[in-house]
C-alpha cells in the first residue's frame, strides 16, 4: 500500500506536539560526533552518545494523519502520513541527511535514532528501532500527533 518502513537516521526535528501536558514528539538532526551548540544525549539500543540539533524541521502541522500499526514481526508501531507540504520538507531534509542519524524524541528523550538510508516519503512507519515502541509510547504518540 505504499507504506514505507522508515529505517532512517540523523537527528532532526520532524514533529513538535505539546498537547496540554501530554508531551511532545520531535525529530531532529543528529550526529555521532560533537557539534557545537547541539545537546549531547544517549542513544537507546546503541552505545555511545548522540548530539542532537536544537532546531525542528517539521511540526505537528505537517502531519495529515497518524494511526496504530504493526511491524511485520507483530511489534507495535505507528503509521504517520505527512501533508503534501510536510512530505516536501521531509524529502528535502532526509535527502540532506543521508548517512546520518536522526533523533526521534518523546518528551525530550531520544526513543530512536536511525540512520537515514534514503529520501523519506510522505508516509512512514515509526518502529522505535531495535527495541520497538512500548504500548505507552504508541499511545503517547497517537495522543500527541492527532
Amino acid at each position: 500500500m505504499g507504506r514505507s518502513i522508515c529505517v532512517i537516521g540523523i537527528v532532526v526535528s520532524l514533529f513538535t506536539g505539546v498537547l496540554q501536558g501530554q508531551g511532545r514528539f520531535e525529530i531532529r538532526a543528529a550526529a555521532t560526533t560533537p557539534v557545537s551548540g547541539w545537546q549531547q544525549m544517549s542513544m537507546p539500543g546503541r552505545g555511545g552518545p548522540l548530539w542532537v540539533s536544537p532546531t525542528n524541521q517539521l511540526t505537528t502541522i505537517d502531519v495529515e494523519r497518524i494511526e496504530p500499526a504493526r511491524q511485520p514481526d507483530g511489534r507495535a508501531a505507528v503509521t504517520v502520513v505527512l501533508t503534501d507540504a510536510g512530505a516536501k520538507k521531509m524529502a528535502e531534509f532526509s535527502a540532506a541527511q543521508i548517512g546520518q542519524p536522526i533523533a526521534m524524541l518523546l518528551d525530550g528523550a531520544v526513543i530512536w535514532a536511525p540512520i537515514v538510508r534514503g529520501v523519506i516519503p510522505k508516509e512512514g512507519l515509526l518502529t522505535g528501532g531495535p527495541n520497538g515502541l512500548t504500548p505507552d509510547e504508541v499511545q503517547r504518540l497517537l495522543a500527541i500527533l492527532k
